[in-house]
């Protein structure tokens, strides 16, 4: 545990590039999709974060101005057959 961080990170980096190193072609290429695609996964994870947040602040902001609609046991149902419905 005295070792320096970047002392351990250089062997991790090392014992890493010999394990790729190592790969067949076919499994360096699913290494590489499995690294594209959990890239990608976080990139469009954090899109929906930001488009989720917006779309609960035009929410708020609703509900501030009085836009919404109250619903009540009668009207309820009403309203989960047109959510069915689309």
């Amino acid at each position: 545990m005295s070792q320096p961080i970047a002392t351990i990170n250089n062997r991790l980096l090392e014992s890493l590039a010999q394990i790729i190193l190592s790969l067949s072609e076919e499994e360096y290429q699913i290494l590489v999709e499995k690294i594209l695609h959990s890239r990608l996964a976080a990139g469009q994870e954090q899109q929906n974060i930001k488009a989720l947040k917006q779309d609960i602040a035009v929410g708020i902001e609703q509900l501030q101005k009085g836009q919404y609609t109250e619903y009540d046991e009668n009207s309820l149902p009403t309203l989960i057959t047109l959510i069915k419905a689309q």
